[in-house]
């Protein structure tokens, strides 16, 4: 039987993931120094993102953890660690803890950044064909 899956769908899936949650950390970084910036109606933009960001995390999480083999254990620790800053991040900032927020920020795009980067360069696991195994 042959298999007629695309083998690059799960690094599509990953890549996908990973920009949509970079892009919006990105925004988040915007609004936030336009508001910092002196423009206040930009915060509420920030605030409305913060929540669909967390959420867009989990959901790129989630893709990392059924892709695992695809991914393989650096991209999906990085990809919990990006996780969990981005919810530390929400939770900071409901505090209302400027200072830590702002410098968590900085660190959690930072992690994304380099997820992006990593998630792009990684390539297909190579697999042998049942068959043509040394032996």
């Amino acid at each position: 039987m042959v298999d007629m899956r695309w083998p690059g769908r799960e690094l599509v899936v990953l890549r996908t993931a990973v920009t949509i949650v970079l892009s919006l950390l990105i925004g988040q970084a915007g609004w936030a120094a336009a508001f910092l910036g002196g423009d206040p109606a930009w915060y509420d933009q920030h605030r409305f993102f913060a929540p669909v960001t967390a959420i867009a995390a989990v959901l790129m999480g989630l893709c990392f953890v059924a892709y695992r083999r695809t991914a393989g254990g650096v991209l999906l620790g990085l990809a919990a660690l990006v996780v969990v800053m981005i919810f530390a991040q929400y939770l900071i900032g409901t505090l209302g803890m400027a200072a830590p927020h702002i410098f968590l920020g900085v660190l959690t795009a930072m992690a994304g950044t380099a997820l992006t980067s990593w998630t792009y360069r990684r390539r297909l696991p190579v697999t042998v064909p049942e068959g043509t195994g040394n032996g």
